[in-house]
């Protein structure tokens, strides 16, 4: 178990970013608790607190060869509780493809911060499409970072609309 905390923001205007370099694709998608743990791999009893929260999101992350089921509280502005383990690949490209659960696709770039952190700025394809999010995960939820003059709106603890989950139930595409 580990504790995210993360500061989220919108880039309305992609023109004035860094250059990106070479992206990550990935595809996550969301299931219901009682779904998502026929494939978790770790300890039910580990999970207790996200599953008594109504609210917890419960993914599956593929990118490259690679898969991870996740279970995430609601967030409590910047910080919630985040589970990870690495599952099948295959079960969770069958689960994507099935098309009975809602799911992103993006493709994530990494910018680093004077002070060894960096931004994850994802650009979302698919029914988000056109849609920028940057995020930083940040050590404490007080720790001052420098808002570069490509960040646009904070949209922190706002999950009920800028969460993945959010917007692979309720996609919001940019018209560009």
């Amino acid at each position: 178990m580990g504790i995210e905390i993360e500061r989220k923001f919108l880039i309305e205007d992609s023109t004035t970013l860094p250059p990106l370099g070479e992206g990550v694709r990935m595809i996550q998608c969301y299931l219901p608790s009682e779904d998502w743990l026929h494939f978790w791999p770790g300890e039910i009893s580990e999970l207790e607190e996200v599953l008594a929260d109504p609210l917890s999101a419960y993914r599956f992350r593929a990118h490259g060869n690679t898969a991870i089921a996740t279970a995430k509280n609601r967030s409590d502005g910047p910080s919630r509780l985040e589970f990870e383990e690495e599952i099948l690949l295959e079960s969770v490209l069958e689960i994507v493809n099935s098309g009975k659960f809602p799911s992103i696709e993006k493709t994530r770039y990494k910018i680093p911060t004077n002070d060894d952190l960096f931004w994850e700025v994802d650009f979302f394809e698919g029914k988000n499409s056109g849609l920028i999010i940057a995020e930083i995960e940040i050590p404490t939820p007080d720790y001052p970072i420098a808002i570069p003059n490509w960040v646009g709106r904070e949209v922190t603890g706002q999950d009920e609309i800028w969460s993945n989950q959010a917007l692979a139930k309720n996609p919001r595409p940019v018209q560009g």
